[in-house]
């Protein structure tokens, strides 16, 4: 019986010699599921921007780009994901660029609330200061504004 007890000393002194030497550590947590892996955020790739190029204040011709309030005649603003037009809007749902002058749009096309998803194809002159796009069945040639 001693024997057991000499040895149950042993053993204390020698834990406690290493808990000496060892400085204390809070016990670890043991994680019951797999943490779960989170991937950087990426550009979301359905959303498209229209070319530098084609944005800006376009208009049927310089009285227009000139009028407070549109004269009636064809006006519009190319932003990079939307057209404005005096009264309604195009969003742009994809962009395919056909050439350095030339896009096709996919659009949703919003008038006064009815929304139709539309194809767009917008075509710049040599010069970029003119562009040939159709807007219903009616083709439009617009010119750039000075300011646009």
């Amino acid at each position: 019986m001693r024997s057991i007890r000499l040895g149950a000393v042993v053993s204390v002194l020698a834990l406690a010699a290493c808990d000496a030497r060892q400085p204390a550590t809070a016990p670890q947590a043991v994680a019951s599921e797999p943490a779960e892996v989170v991937a950087p955020s990426k550009p979301d790739a359905a959303v498209a921007l229209i070319p530098q190029a084609f944005r800006g204040a376009w208009a049927a011709d310089l009285a227009e780009c000139a009028a407070d309030e549109s004269t009636g005649k064809m006006g519009l603003t190319i932003g990079a994901r939307e057209i404005t037009y005096s009264e309604t809007s195009d969003a742009v749902i994809s962009v395919n660029e056909i050439g350095p002058e030339r896009v096709r749009l996919t659009v949703d096309h919003d008038n006064d609330g009815e929304v139709r998803r539309l194809e767009r194809t917008l075509t710049l002159s040599n010069d970029r200061q003119t562009l040939s796009f159709n807007y219903g069945d009616e083709p439009q040639v617009v010119i750039r504004c000075p300011q646009g």
